[in-house]
């Protein structure tokens, strides 16, 4: 029998959420998770399996405790300007749709798995938005997306120059 597990794996979920959402998978490498995590590359292999493997489950995490939560309580919302304002401001704020972004544009493409829990996020946000825009949800969803990835596409001031 192998020695019990001395990490928290939903911890361990967690923080490769915020690695993939900040530097995207390519930029995240196996050598950051374990700094990161403090978890010995043997255990997190054990554990996920691999490193996609891990994004995969960092990305259906952020989905069940982020996304449909967010996408939940703006659909309760009739008023069309509160709903929009709702959807921006909860996008905006922090890494909220970072991962969703960063796995869309990097792995979707070329990952079928990745594509379809993409797919499940972004139709979130369209559904969310349909009762108070109607045929418009998809067009304002995509409104709503592309000005976050716009703000992550600006560079960050840099003393140097």
């Amino acid at each position: 029998m192998g020695r019990p597990r001395a990490f928290d794996t939903e911890q361990a979920v967690r923080t490769a959420a915020v690695l993939f959402a900040t530097h995207g998978y390519e930029g995240t490498s196996v050598d950051d998770l374990v700094t990161a995590t403090g978890i010995h590359r043997g255990s997190l292999y054990k554990v996920f399996g691999s490193k996609r493997s891990l994004h995969l489950t960092a990305l259906r995490t952020h989905l069940d405790h982020e996304i449909h939560p967010t996408t939940a309580a703006i659909a309760t919302l009739t008023d069309p300007e509160q709903a929009l304002t709702t959807a921006i401001a909860s996008y905006d704020n922090g890494p909220a749709a970072g991962l969703l972004l960063l796995s869309a544009a990097e792995r979707a493409p070329h990952d079928p798995d990745v594509a379809a829990l993409v797919t499940e996020g972004i139709t979130a946000l369209e559904d969310a938005l349909r009762p108070s825009h109607g045929d418009d949800a998809p067009q304002l969803a995509s409104t709503v997306l592309g000005t976050r990835l716009r703000l992550r596409a600006r560079p960050t001031p840099s003393k140097e120059h």
